[in-house]
This record gives C-alpha cells, structure tokens and sequence, in this order.
C-alpha cells in the first residue's frame, strides 16, 4: 500500500510539474513576442500599460514576470515591488536569455524551500536583442494540491486496511477449521488409521491440499495391504519347505528300523527342500537390500559395457538352456556403455533371461539381441513359450505372484525373480516393458540410460 500511494503521488506530482514547465515556457515565449513594443527607445523604461497585456494573455497570478533591459536591469515587475526595479539581474537564465537562448532553471526558495521554475527568453526587436522576459513560478499550488491528495489517498488506505484485515480474518478463520480437520486427520493416520480421508470443498490450495492428502491416503492404505499380503505370502511360502522337512523329519523318526535306500531318498528330498527354502530367504534378503537403496550415495555405480556383462549371463545360462534343448542365441554386435551397479544389474537381466528359459517348453528359442536406441540401451529378451495373459502382465512383477505355479515350484521359482528385476532396472533409471501373447512366447526389453564410449 505504501509503494503503491507512493507511485500515485509521485506520477501525480511529476505530471504536475511536467505541465507547469511547459506553461512557464510558453507564458515566457508569449510574452517576448509583444514586449518589445513596450520598450522605451532609450531601453530604460517600460510602458505600464503591460498590464493590461498580462491581464488579456490571461498569466497565473502564481507566475511572477519580470522584463529586463540589455543591461540586465529590471523595467518592470508583474508584482509591481518598487525596490526590485532597476536592480540587475544576474540569474543563469536571464545571462541565457541575454545572450539570444532561452534559459531554464529550477532551484529551491531560501525562505520556505518550496520549488521554483525560473524561465527566460530574449525579447527582439528591430532584428537586436533589447531585453529579456522572465517568469518564475513558485510550486505553493502543486504542493497543497499533492498533500490534499496525499491525505486523501492515506484516508482511503486506512479505510482498505480495516476492510481488507476483516475479510483476512473471516477468510483465515475459514482456513484454520479445515487445518484443524486436517491435522487431527494426520494425528489419527500417524495412529495406525490409514484409510482417513479429507472432505475436499473448492478448488483453492487447501482442497488440493486435501485432494493430495487423500490421494497418500489410498496410497499408504494400499500399501500397507500389499505388505500384509507380502507377510502372508513369504509365510505361505517358508512354510511349505518347512512342512515338508518336517514330515520327512517324522517319516524318518516313526520309523525306527527305515530301509537305507529309503533313507538316503528321504534325506534327498530334504536337502532339496533346504535347498529351495535357502533360495527363498536369499531372495528375501536381496530384496530387503534393494528396498533399503534410497540414494545413490549408496551405490556402487561404475562405467560398464553391456555387452560384456550380457555376454557372461548367456555364458552362465547355456548349459541350463541346453539341458532342457533350448536354443539360446546371443545378438550383440556393438560395445554400449552405462552406469550401474554391476552386481544388482546382473542380478536383473540374469533373472529375467533365466525367466525365459523356465518358461520356454523343450526344443524352444531364446534371443537375446542387445542394441542402442538414441540415449537408450535396450537389452531384448525375447522367447516362444508360453506367454502370458493381460491379467498376467499386470502382476508378473508383484511379488511371490507365478504364473504356472506347478511349473514354477519344478524349476524351483519363488515368484520373486521379476520383481527383483524391475527394482534393480528401476534403480538405474531404467524401465522393463513387456510384448506377450498367450501361448506364442513373450519379449522382455530392459531400457537402461545410455553412457556414450566416449
């Protein structure tokens, strides 16, 4: 308020003074053009019945004009002051003016400080210069006028503060309600209650505010259903090695004079189930360590080539492959470069070439082409098994989810290979999309952050 009041007065002002320059001009100019013929021919004196000219030229009585001789001395005074009359003058404009220019100046009255427009012009007369018009003018009726304005300006502010401050008031009272909803919201929510939810009215800051709060909401209470269902399903998944170790175990001990062939199958079996809880809590363990990589502080990112690191996972995966007459080729014909984590993307793209060839039927084709796509590395993993379904593509990534989960308990698959994969792609800024049909085979592409050779 006070920079606006202050641009006001001073534009006020400034246009003011802007215009009296020009009148005090233009009054000095006006002047000049008849005063020579008031001029006595000794250039001493002055007829006075220049008043009469002021009067018809119609001159602010504000303004105060002085006509002066050659000699720099005073003839006349519009304010008729007897003992300014035949004193020299000898202010820069009037020099100016003498010397055949129009001369300007502005200075401040010693007496109240006020500001006056000094104007002069030389006056011609039979083609020589005999004298000079001078006007000054005094700003008294630009500065009442402005602190008329100015007290004005500061009533009508006063007035704006009280009107604005009443509706401050009513509009934060409105606002602090819902904050106090809001906040006894995020009390309870931080109690355990997830599923809270905020009545969003209007479309202010507050109500996206609200919107953004419910839209947590939804998100924390999904959340804590998808850990409950991971709980669930973990247990569901521990425990079934675990029963089965367990009625081996009894098998064993109910049995007390147990055939040594039998024996040595039972405690086959056992290990086998050993072996395949072992994997599951492996998996857990690598899971957690994933979940727990929030920064990249605390990655060990290096620059690799991905067709090194491709060509090894296929080295490892071949004899799995060739066990089960599965054809697995390699297309890799350039050097491309990223950033990474060596290890938990070679867990990635390992799990999801292994995925293929669990998933591929015997005498089937595994490609694996490797290529650079703009800034993109794209690593395609494309097999002819058995596909998936839409409903599948959706959840091939939860946790613990299998699609054949006969087959996948034969290959020794927990569900959570995918799912692993995608957090270590996702760690490096990369995505997985996947082409599937049923029955017809599917394509994994792991799309990663190109890294130039240079």
């Amino acid at each position: 308020m006070v920079v606006f009041s202050y641009y006001i007065i001073n534009s006020i002002s400034g246009y003011l003074y802007r215009d009296e320059r020009v009148n005090v001009s233009t009054t000095a100019n006006m002047i000049s053009s008849f005063a020579g013929e008031y001029f006595g021919e000794d250039n001493q004196t002055v007829d006075q019945s220049i008043d009469g000219l002021l009067e018809t030229l119609k001159v602010d009585e504000q303004a105060r004009i002085l006509l002066i001789n050659k000699d720099s001395a005073v003839l006349f005074d519009s304010q008729h002051n007897p003992d300014i009359i035949g004193k020299a003058q000898v202010k820069q404009s009037v020099i100016t003016a003498l010397g055949g220019k129009e001369g300007y100046e502005e200075y401040k009255n010693s007496e109240d400080g006020t500001l006056v427009l000094d104007a002069s012009v030389p006056i011609n007369h039979g083609g020589a210069i005999i004298g000079a018009v001078n006007v000054t003018y005094t700003s008294n009726k630009i500065n009442t006028f402005v602190n008329e304005i100015t007290r004005d300006i500061a009533l009508l502010f006063v007035v704006i503060f009280f009107l604005v401050g009443l509706i401050i008031f009513l509009v934060v009272s409105l606002i602090t309600r819902r904050i106090v909803d809001f906040t006894k919201k995020i009390t309870d929510m931080s109690d355990g209650v997830l599923d809270e939810k905020l009545e969003v009215k209007g479309h202010d800051e507050i109500a996206q505010l609200g919107e953004a709060f419910n839209n947590m909401s939804e998100k924390l209470a999904l959340l804590e259903e998808k850990r409950l269902q991971f709980v669930s399903d973990a247990s569901h998944e521990l425990k079934t090695p675990l029963s089965s170790i367990k009625l081996i175990a009894d098998s064993i001990m109910q049995t007390p004079d147990i055939d040594m062939d039998y024996l040595h199958e039972f405690l086959n079996d056992m290990v086998g189930e050993v072996n395949r809880l072992n994997r599951i809590v492996n998996k857990l363990l690598y899971i957690t360590k994933m979940d727990s990589v929030s920064n990249a502080d605390v990655r060990n990112f290096e620059l690799l080539n991905l067709k090194t690191m491709v060509g090894d996972i296929v080295k490892n995966l071949r004899p799995l492959a060739e066990y089960s007459n599965i054809e697995m080729v390699l297309d890799a014909p350039e050097d491309v470069f990223t950033m990474a984590d060596k290890d938990r993307l070679w867990q990635g793209i390992y799990n999801i070439c292994d995925n293929a060839i669990k998933y591929t039927r015997e005498y089937g084709k595994v490609e694996i082409t490797l290529s650079a796509a703009g800034t993109e590395a794209v690593v395609s993993v494309r097999d002819n098994g058995v596909g998936l379904t839409a409903e599948d593509r959706e959840k091939i990534f939860d946790r613990f989810y299998r699609v054949d989960k006969a087959r996948a308990r034969a290959t020794g698959g927990t569900g959570l290979g995918l799912s692993i994969a995608l957090s270590a792609v996702q760690m490096h800024g990369g995505r997985i999309e996947v082409d599937s049909e049923l029955n017809m085979g599917s394509e994994f592409r792991i799309i990663l952050p190109l890294m130039d050779n240079a």
